[in-house]
């Protein structure tokens, strides 16, 4: 149980900026308009990934896909700077 609370505490804060800075990248238009609505939506999609960590049937597992799907969003991230024009 703790390891799944630390795997929610630690690995999905930078998931949930990871998906949001995505979010804010690849909207369309100005970026201006939409950071503060879009930072409003981060802690309670944080608090979201901390409560998915419970549906994991062990600490290792939470640990083991919370990795994997920031490794996958900040390719994603990434992958939008380098092909996608800021604007």
């Amino acid at each position: 149980m703790l390891a799944k609370t630390f795997a929610g505490i630690v690995l999905g804060l930078p998931l949930s900026l990871a998906v949001i800075s995505l979010a804010i990248w690849i909207w369309p238009g100005s970026s201006e308009a939409v950071v503060i609505p879009f930072y409003m939506a981060f802690f309670p999609l944080w608090v979201a990934v901390m409560a998915a960590t419970y549906l994991f049937r062990s600490g290792v597992r939470a640990w083991a896909w919370l990795a994997a799907a920031n490794v996958g969003a900040f390719a994603a991230l990434f992958a939008a700077k380098q092909m996608l024009p800021g604007l």
